[in-house]
């Protein structure tokens, strides 16, 4: 087995394992039960240029 090959086998056993890992703390999205604070973005183009307006 060359060099090249186990610097591959072993990035991708550490990109598995880190995904394992990672994927037991990840939650998508607003929670059950959890507030959602607001989103003002700044508008660039349009009537409402210029100013922070929720749309929702």
């Amino acid at each position: 087995m060359n060099v090249r090959s186990m610097l591959g086998a072993s990035l991708a056993a550490t990109l598995l394992i880190g995904g394992v890992w990672a994927a037991d703390s990840l939650k998508s999205g607003p929670q059950v039960g959890g507030g959602v604070s607001p989103f003002n973005p700044l508008h660039v183009t349009g009537s409402t240029k210029g100013k922070k307006i929720c749309l929702v």
